[in-house]
């Protein structure tokens, strides 16, 4: 096979795929960042904390973090 034909039908099972499921969980391909929550991203990841009780719960982690011995 060739690569453009690979290439092609990729991109219509892609397109086909797009049509098919609901628009709702869609998602966009772009990440807007205002000013205001790229300073608050950069502050969290300068920061030491661990992670919050929603990423904990995302990776299917225990919510509530066991106590440090220190």
């Amino acid at each position: 096979m060739k690569k453009g034909f690979v290439i092609e039908q990729a991109l219509l099972h892609h397109l086909q795929a797009i049509d098919e499921i609901p628009e709702e969980v869609v998602i966009p391909p772009r990440l807007v960042v205002t000013v205001a929550s790229g300073e608050r991203l950069l502050e969290r990841l300068a920061s030491q904390d661990g992670p919050n009780r929603a990423m904990r719960e995302l990776f299917g982690e225990d919510p509530e973090p066991a106590p440090s011995n220190s």
